[in-house]
């Protein structure tokens, strides 16, 4: 059996594969990676996101990220990924859920881009004012410029969806 550092090394070429757009030869790397480690949780988080935006495969992109999770519980990507997963197939009490839980245990969490997903389901549930808190929330604990730009656009989309009175309450607050 080859040492762990070779399928480490391994597993920035198939990022690396990735990253260029070589989808299919990093997703083959990926699994020879897992054949060899099947508890390797950053070749699962990229093989969960392989599957969700390359393959649609919403179900195998969920359960490569839960094993991400299992097995890499500090390593934030499958975190967020997850999120984005349950919140673009309407499984909004379940990404409630998960932020919560990793609100509360993941020591490197990203409030901007969480309290952003929060303000989404809002958004998505039609529920403005607190969507544009949620926006908000994001935008303050933001340091990306271009970030900041795109939680003020949410927040003017947001407040263009508003009723006069949610407007005015807004106005209040």
């Amino acid at each position: 059996m080859e040492s762990l550092s070779f399928y480490e090394n391994q597993f920035i070429k198939a990022d690396s594969l990735i990253s260029d757009g070589n989808i299919a030869d990093g997703k083959e790397l990926l699994e020879e990676i897992l054949a060899q480690y099947p508890d390797f949780g950053k070749a699962h988080n990229h093989l969960g996101w392989i599957y969700y935006n390359k393959l649609s495969n919403h179900d195998r992109g969920i359960y490569h990220y839960k094993l991400a999770m299992k097995f890499e519980p500090k390593y934030p990507p499958p975190y967020i990924n997850y999120t984005y997963l349950l919140i673009d197939i309407g499984r909004y009490a379940e990404a409630k859920d998960h932020i919560n839980t990793t609100m509360q245990n993941l020591e490197n969490f990203d409030y901007s881009t969480y309290h952003s997903e929060l303000g989404r389901m809002a958004e998505y549930e039609n529920e403005y004012t607190t969507a544009y808190n949620y926006y908000k929330l994001a935008k303050k604990n933001a340091l990306n410029p271009n970030f900041i730009d795109n939680m003020n656009a949410n927040m003017k989309r947001v407040k263009d969806k508003m009723s006069i009175f949610e407007k005015l309450k807004l106005k209040l607050n």
